[in-house]
């Protein structure tokens, strides 16, 4: 009888083989989520951090948070160009997505988008933080006419 005709040996290399198939099956779909999750990750950073990563920076996706930089907003038939600071630094922002209804200068926003190599950063999403106030219209008063800013 040879070493190849033991019974027990046999089923032996079928269960590792098996075993080895699952963990590999495992590691691709364990690289497959942790890929896809990186990949969906938008950081949040401010001017400051945004002008001091320099080159690094560029083609990065990333929301960008500040204040709407008073008397810095101009808008055109294609895109909205504003400056974002976190008191710190100045950012210049050119938006093409478009901009809520409640954006104004002095507002806070969170603009997402990334970094271009005309040192602004370019955005497809803006919006728009707000103190979480709410005036409920007075009697007569219609919603679009009541106090929108809270206070």
């Amino acid at each position: 009888m040879s070493a190849l005709d033991v019974p027990g040996r046999n089923a032996g290399r079928r269960r590792t083989r098996v075993i080895i198939a699952l963990v590999a099956v495992a590691a691709a779909l364990a690289w497959v989520a942790a890929k896809g999750l990186s990949q969906s990750l938008v950081y949040y950073k401010t001017s400051t951090e945004l002008l001091t990563g320099g080159k690094s920076e560029i083609g990065q996706r990333v929301r960008l948070g500040g204040y709407v930089e008073p008397g810095s907003v101009q808008t055109s038939t294609s895109s909205i160009i504003f400056v974002v600071t976190d008191g710190t630094s100045r950012l210049t922002v050119v938006d093409t997505g478009g901009v809520p209804a409640l954006f104004r200068a002095g507002q806070g926003v969170v603009v997402e988008g990334a970094m271009g190599s005309d040192g602004k950063f370019h955005a497809d999403t803006v919006l728009v933080k707000h103190n979480g106030v709410y005036t409920p219209p007075k009697p007569g008063e219609t919603p679009t006419a009541a106090n929108l800013s809270g206070g």
